[in-house]
């Protein structure tokens, strides 16, 4: 069975489907959510480590949203030491997420100042990292849209941070519940591999 629902009826309503392609040692998972949002994940085939996650909303009929980077940056703007020592002002702070297997992690380099100006604590109101400097240069808001999709809320000893040459490193350990869920997402992405 199972054939007798009405046609209009989407199989599995409120899954996201997912499919798994393999290129340049990535696994590459894209995600169709119910209400039409994409999300395409791509991890590193040997450790599992999310590079790259991006999504993209449904906006009006046959208009897609942009892609929207969480982890990882477009490859165009792949860090060049070369080009970027020219390019990007040195003074000027570069913000980026790069997961390990156990941390969501940031990186905000070209932050010169001493540590002990640095606070990194978590609004738990906003549900946000908040980033801020005692002599007032640098101010960041950092959402991880992972914890609401698993309906999570920060926990503060969960989150930690160091600073050093120039960067300030900021790690948040992912919980049981998302280290469970990337696992799934990884299997049940296993299963509809394309080979590419």
């Amino acid at each position: 069975g199972g054939k007798g629902i009405a046609p209009e009826e989407p199989p599995k309503p409120g899954e996201p489907q997912r499919v798994c392609m393999r290129s340049d040692g990535r696994k590459k998972i894209h995600t169709t959510f119910p209400d039409g949002g994409e999300m395409v994940e791509e991890y590193d085939e040997k450790t599992d480590v999310l590079l790259v996650r991006k999504v993209r909303k449904q906006t009006t009929v046959g208009k897609e949203g942009d892609w929207v980077y969480e982890v990882g940056q477009a490859t165009e703007a792949a860090f060049d030491p070369y080009s970027d020592t020219l390019r990007a002002s040195s003074s000027n702070p570069i913000f980026l997420r790069k997961d390990t297997p156990e941390h969501f992690q940031w990186r905000i380099r070209n932050l010169p100042y001493p540590a002990d100006v640095y606070s990194v604590s978590v609004d738990h109101e906003k549900q946000e990292i908040v980033v801020r400097t005692s002599n007032k240069k640098y101010y960041k808001r950092i959402q991880v849209p992972d914890l609401p999709r698993y309906d999570l809320k920060f926990q503060d000893e969960l989150l930690s941070w160091k600073h050093q040459h120039s960067t300030l490193i900021i790690s948040y350990r992912k919980p049981p519940k998302i280290l469970a869920g990337e696992q799934d997402a990884l299997r049940d992405a296993e299963k509809s591999a394309v080979k590419m």
